[in-house]
This record gives structure tokens, C-alpha cells and sequence, in this order.
């Protein structure tokens, strides 16, 4: 439905604004949705055939299999520490707890991986973050459902003028019967519904979902949430609209969250303080290829895209000649009198009649089977993998021209390199993630909270914890670390080590932090590390005994052994 200020469900001038944002925003999207639909479809091996270039639906799958194996170097789930600025450990860990507690609870893993194999596709991804029934929950986005001022640095998305959720479907009965919606939208939405527009809306809005649901498909993410609506219930599309608005109690303009049904009727409307207890934007994102003028940034998908499309079309072409090849098709001199041409079933050793000499009357169609067309597919695959990174190598393939292991070693290790590059902007969304958890956490965590704890033997413990246990007046620090980076770097910290025991051998000092540096790199237990630490000290304090030297034996004796006492 067309919404402008002439509509009699937007008489007020707060709707007019939110529609005028949203229309802002969806047009700087709409130029991105084409790339995004050929990312997606090539990723899921699907095409579009045509009359001219591409007649046969065959796809080769070099997005998926390049997206694959870029998300192979980043899939590693990273750990996130808090750290009490007061310096109080025991917040630490009881924050850490809870911490724990909710990445196992939401799945935050499998989040994770959504989450990236979406900016690998579409270049960027967003998650939103949510307070509800006394839990922190947190999923990722859909970007066609995500409409953000065009003005955001893509560095810091709480620059962001306005930003919003669409396409939210609840079912009508749903909404009138959540008790946070004003009465007064609810009476509008009921005449609404009754509307010939509500039964385009409604048309509408099935297309959208069913849309949304194979777009979340395709990216690993399939949630309840999601499932069509059952036949008979009306679908509302809501949108969540966040946006400055003027406070005249406080002369200053105050973040606000709106929620509206099908573009026009105003369901709730408090500012972001009041409905989630914090007053920052509860989204968190991060681009692979970020740029300054540019939220909605290029991704992977988009250098593999056009390359995929050509190889396609080649390979569409030499199945389709190969197949013309086959069918032994003729031209046949139709000024010659009297031959009317036949058709024979063909079979081995047949000799078909002619009349006079073949050769003269009928010539074979001459079908070229397109054999160079497979070494310009190899062009076009090495062209995508270079400048990807996703090389045969790394994806387990061997190449002939690799002769030494060196070579491979060092190819698939200046690969990873690349790929990894793109982590360090997720790494930082990672621990915006976090400072936003504890916030929103001590914003709103009421009560107790029973949580499970396994002891360094295997023994699970419950203990409850309360807010006052965990919150710190000084705030918290997080840090991000993933376990490749974390061994990385305490493999080369021991190498060092070792270098500097060598330099210093007599320095008892140096040689206990050698050692503790090189048993950090297996996965010791308290316990197993204590055992061997004191074992280690036992050994020291034992006295050493003194060696004798044996003395030359002379000529014609038998040489005797010297025996400590």
C-alpha cells in the first residue's frame, strides 16, 4: 500500500516521519537487491535459462564451493572474557558464569555461523539484541529486513539517525491479545483488517514471508519462528522503528523505539530507555570489506558472482552443442529432384541409402563440441580463487604444478592469511556484542539466577546467583580471543622462551617459566599441573650426588669401579 501524507491513517505527523525514513532507507537498500538475489541463487546452485546464452539449467557450484571455503578459515567460535575494572575476580567469574550459561541457552554458536556465512554472502550481517521473560536473547537478521540511515558510518552503528526491523509477521489474534500495545492502535488495526487494502496487504505480506523463510534457508538458520502461519490467521506485518525524537521535558532529542502495523497504524511508541532500560541501539553488526561512504559494503559473493555467471553460460553452451553433435543432424540439397529425405533409427553397422554420391547431395552439420571451453572455465576458476583466497589448495584439492611441500605449505598458509584478515571486523562487533550484554543484563536482570558449575574433576555444583553478585560499579572490559590466535601466540611465546633458556642455563628463574610457558600449550587440568609442578619441586630439593671420576688404569690391571657411599 502506498502510504503519503493524504492517508486518513496517517493524520499525524509522527507517522508521516517514520514513513519517510523507512522510504529513505529502502531505497539506498533497493540498489544491492539485485547482487543479493544472484549471491543467493548461485549460492543455492539455482539459475535463470534464456533464449540466447544459457538455454540449459546447469550451474557449476563456484559460489557455494568458494563461500564454503572462506567460511572454513573463519567458523571458529571466539571466547569473550569479562574483566571487573574494579578488579574484583569473583564478579568475573560469576559474570563469566552467566555468560556461559546464555551461549549455551541460545545457541549462540550456531548464531555465530549464520552470522558470517551472511556477510560472506551479502557483505554484511546483523544481529539484534533482546530482553524478554527475564533472559538475554540474541538472533541474527535477515539485511532485506534491516532498513538503516544512509548517513551510519559503517564504523559505529549507533551514528545511526534511524534504524529499523520489518517485516516482523504476527498474527492478528497474537497482537490484540499483548497486553504492551495501546487499545487505540488495536481499535484501528480491527477496521483496518475489515479494509479492501488490509486484503492486498495480507497478499502482500505471505509473498514476503515465504520469501524470508527460503532466504534463511539457504544461510543454515531454520527457527520456529519462521514456520508459515496455519490457514485462516490473518498476518500483520510489524515494523520496530528506532529514531531521535524531541523530549520537551528534558529539551534534548531522546532515542525512541515505534512499533506500527502495515506501514500506518501506530501500535506502540516509549523511548529506548523505558522499553529495554538502555539507551543504545540493540543491534550489532560488522562488514567483510568496509568502506566510509558506504554502509551496505561489497562482500566475497560479489567478486565470485559475474565469474560463476560466465562459466554458467559456458557450460550451458558446450552441453547443449555436445548434445547437437550427437544428433547427427544433415543438410540436404533440396533442389535435387526426386530425393525425398528419410529418417532411419540408427543402429550399429547400418548403411543408410542415398541417392547418387553423398557427399554431393548431403553434408553433415558441423557442431563443434566446444572441448576449449573447459580451459576457460579453469581461467575463470583460478581468476575467483585469486582473488578470494579460497584456493584448491585450501580447499583440499592438489594441483600439479605444486611440486614441493614447501610450496603448498607456504600457499595455504598465505591463504588463511587473507581469509582471516576478514575476522578482525567481526572480532570487534564480537566485543560490542558483549558490552552490550552486561549492560542490558544490569539493566534488567531481576532475581536469582540457578546456575551449573563443573569442578576441575568432572563435578557439576549448583550455585544461585543474584545481580548484586555479579554487577560492578566500575563497569566491565571484554575482551575477545580466538583458541587458533590464543595457541598461535603461545606457541611462538615458548619458542622465545626456549631461545632465552639457552642464553641463561643456570637461571633456575628462567627455566620454571620456560616450563610453565610449554605446559600451557596442552590442556592440563589444575590438578595435573599442580602434580607436576610439585614433582618437579621434590625433584630439585633431592641431593645431588657427587660423581667420582674413575682413575686411567695402568698397564696389566683390570680397571676397578668406583662406588659412592
Amino acid at each position: 500500500m502506498q502510504i503519503d501524507s493524504k492517508t486518513p491513517l496517517l493524520n499525524d505527523e509522527l507517522m508521516v516521519k517514520l514513513n519517510r525514513e523507512k522510504e529513505a532507507a529502502k531505497n539506498f537498500q533497493e540498489r544491492r537487491w539485485e547482487e543479493w538475489t544472484d549471491n543467493y541463487t548461485l549460492y543455492r546452485n539455482k539459475t535463470k535459462v534464456n533464449r540466447l546464452t544459457q538455454r540449459q539449467a546447469v550451474v557449476i557450484p563456484l559460489m557455494k564451493e568458494s563461500i564454503k571455503t572462506l567460511f572454513s578459515e573463519i567458523d571458529e567460535f571466539p571466547s569473550l572474557q569479562f574483566k571487573d575494572k574494579g578488579g574484583d575476580r569473583q564478579k568475573e567469574l560469576y559474570l563469566q558464569a552467566r555468560w556461559d550459561n546464555d551461549v549455551e541457552r541460545i545457541n549462540l554458536e550456531c548464531i555465530d555461523a549464520v552470522s558470517k556465512k551472511t556477510a560472506l554472502l551479502y557483505g554484511r550481517t546483523f544481529q539484534k539484541l533482546n530482553f524478554a521473560g527475564g533472559e538475554f536473547d540474541t538472533y541474527p537478521l535477515d539485511n532485506y529486513d534491516v532498513l538503516i540511515d544512509p548517513l551510519t558510518s559503517p564504523l559505529d552503528i549507533e551514528s545511526a539517525r534511524y534504524i529499523t526491523h520489518q517485516n516482523i509477521f504476527k498474527s492478528l489474534r497474537e497482537i490484540l491479545a499483548n497486553d504492551k500495545y495501546t487499545a487505540e492502535g488495536k481499535e484501528k488495526l480491527k477496521d483496518y483488517i475489515n479494509s479492501k487494502d488490509a486484503l492486498i496487504q495480507s497478499n502482500i505480506n505471505q509473498e514476503i514471508l515465504h520469501e524470508r523463510q527460503e532466504r534463511l534457508k539457504s544461510v543454515g538458520l531454520e527457527k520456529d519462528e519462521f514456520q508459515l502461519f496455519p490457514a485462516g490467521d490473518t498476518i500483520v506485518n510489524l515494523t520496530e522503528h528506532y529514531t531521535w525524537l524531541w523530549d520537551k521535558a528534558q529539551k534534548k532529542f531522546v532515542r525512541h523505539v515505534i512499533v506500527y502495523a502495515n506501514d500506518a497504524i501506530r501500535l506502540y511508541k516509549s523511548t529506548l530507555k523505558e522499553a529495554i532500560g538502555v539507551d543504545f541501539l540493540p543491534f550489532v553488526t560488522w562488514g567483510e570489506d568496509i568502506e566510509v561512504q558506504d554502509i551496505w559494503s561489497d562482500g566475497p559473493a560479489d567478486l565470485i558472482r559475474n565469474p560463476n555467471k560466465i562459466v554458467n553460460v559456458f557450460f550451458s553452451q558446450m552441453i547443449e552443442n555436445r548434445t547437437l553433435k550427437n544428433f547427427q543432424m544433415h543438410w540436404f540439397d533440396s533442389t535435387v529432384p526426386n530425393y525425398v529425405p528419410q529418417t532411419y533409427e540408427p543402429r550399429p553397422g547400418a548403411m543408410l541409402p542415398a541417392p547418387g554420391k553423398p557427399n554431393e547431395v548431403i553434408s553433415p552439420v558441423n557442431v563443434s563440441g566446444l572441448e576449449d571451453v573447459l580451459t576457460q572455465i579453469d581461467f575463470l576458476t583460478k581468476l575467483v580463487e585469486r582473488g578470494t583466497s579460497a584456493t584448491a589448495t585450501s580447499k583440499g584439492v592438489s594441483e600439479k604444478q605444486q611440486t614441493t611441500l614447501g610450496e603448498i605449505n607456504l600457499m595455504l598458509s598465505q591463504a588463511k592469511e587473507k581469509a582471516r584478515a576478514m575476522a578482525k571486523f567481526y572480532q570487534r562487533s564480537y566485543k560490542e556484542l558483549g558490552m552490550k550484554y552486561w549492560q542490558m543484563l544490569e539493566a534488567n536482570d531481576k532475581g536469582t539466577k540457578m546456575l551449573y558449575k563443573t569442578s576441575s574433576k568432572g563435578k557439576v555444583f549448583p550455585k544461585e546467583i543474584k545481580p548484586a553478585d555479579w554487577i560492578s560499579k566500575e563497569g566491565y572490559r571484554v575482551e575477545v580471543n580466538s583458541s587458533s590466535e590464543q595457541e598461535s601466540s603461545t606457541v611462538a611465546s615458548v619458542q622465545k622462551w626456549a631461545y632465552i633458556k639457552g642464553q641463561f642455563p643456570d637461571n633456575p628463574v628462567v627455566a620454571k617459566i620456560a616450563a610453565r610457558r610449554t605446559l600451557e600449550l596442552v590442556d592440563l587440568t589444575p590438578e595435573e599441573l599442580r602434580e607436576i609442578e610439585e614433582y618437579e619441586k621434590s625433584k630439585a630439593m633431592m641431593p645431588q650426588q657427587p660423581v667420582v671420576q674413575q682413575q686411567p688404569a695402568q698397564m696389566g690391571q683390570q680397571p676397578q669401579l668406583a662406588l659412592n657411599a
